[in-house]
């Protein structure tokens, strides 16, 4: 029997009450409005459109999120690569808010899909004899993969950039000050309470950051990978993942290379983002005796200033825990 230890947090989706002096900010997801909330406070009332159990990249909008954005005075959001369908209406509805795609910000870092994975792919198909009867399994999964959407995510475009650049803690810094200008900007009142929340925010991040790479690296795997700003932040190896960066269900080729990566090389542990391809990646563990770690990229805590930071310890202590 495989052991699981779960590092997980409880969720909330939290609207702050509107003071007269606050800023009306509209963030996507929870680690967004971790860092919203550690460099502006109490000085912003914050509304979180996607919450735990929500999808990003099907994300449908409600009214009353069209609303808060319609009266938002700062929107911010990943970007179209996390959220097409949200990033599509902002133009529409909030034609008086400044907006911050993060993914556009000056000096982020990006991981494109394609480099990051290749590896993965080329070993995982390389085999041109097989070209067609890989086709046709990787459409029979595809097509399992819908039918089974209980267990799994429904396929995603996961071309081009990698969105879950909030697991790079210097992203989280270039983001914080990019939030800080802006909302100082809005609000030059703010500005001396804001410049105190983000240097406090940033010597944190830098606190956490130096923890992280005290880390001693062994063979893992995860259940989706999708961990790759957080692998490059730690500085440890590329794992064994039971699904790609595109999130499908591997083909049986797929899952015999895992085997027998697995069996040449056993993981120390398997780390399951319970959001993510659980029956499949707990199946594995499950058959190679293999301890399970649960660590949830997006976060799940909202309301708090140490939000984002609470979610990356959450990764330290997944990998701490999966390495000793």
């Amino acid at each position: 029997m495989n052991k699981t230890i779960s590092v997980l947090f409880a969720t909330t989706i939290f609207t702050a009450p509107v003071l007269a002096d606050q800023l009306r900010v509209v963030v996507d997801i929870p680690p967004v409005h971790g860092i919203v909330e550690g460099v502006l406070g109490s000085n912003a009332s914050i509304t979180t459109l996607i919450s735990r159990g929500i999808d990003p990249h099907n994300y449908t909008m409600k009214p009353s999120h069209a609303a808060a954005l319609s009266e938002a005075d700062l929107i911010v959001l990943i970007g179209e690569s996390l959220t097409p369908s949200l990033a599509e209406k902002l133009p529409s509805l909030a034609s008086n808010a400044q907006i911050i795609e993060l993914a556009e910000v000056s000096n982020v870092h990006l991981i494109a899909y394609e480099d990051a994975h290749e590896d993965h792919e080329d070993d995982a198909h390389h085999d041109d004899d097989h070209h067609d009867d890989h086709a046709d399994e990787k459409e029979q999964n595809e097509h399992e993969h819908d039918e089974h959407h209980d267990d799994e995510h429904d396929s995603h475009d996961h071309s081009g950039i990698n969105p879950h650049m909030w697991l790079d803690i210097d992203n989280a810094d270039v983001w914080a000050h990019a939030i800080a200008k802006s909302a100082s900007e809005l609000s030059t009142a703010l500005t001396s309470d804001i410049n105190a929340n983000l240097a406090a925010f940033e010597q944190t991040l830098i606190g956490l950051k130096s923890e992280m790479q005290t880390l001693t690296a062994k063979p893992y795997s995860v259940s989706h990978d999708a961990f790759g700003y957080l692998e490059e932040s730690f500085g440890i190896d590329h794992p064994q993942a039971v699904t790609n960066g595109m999130g499908l269900r591997p083909s049986p080729s797929d899952m015999a290379n895992l085997r027998a990566q697995i069996e040449a090389t056993p993981p120390a542990c398997m780390i399951i983002d319970p959001n993510d391809h659980t029956a499949l990646a707990y199946a594995l563990a499950e058959e190679y005796s293999i301890k399970t770690v649960e660590f949830s990229q997006l976060g799940e805590i909202v309301e708090g200033e140490n939000a984002y930071l609470i979610l990356m310890q959450g990764a330290v202590t997944a990998f701490k825990t999966c390495f000793q």
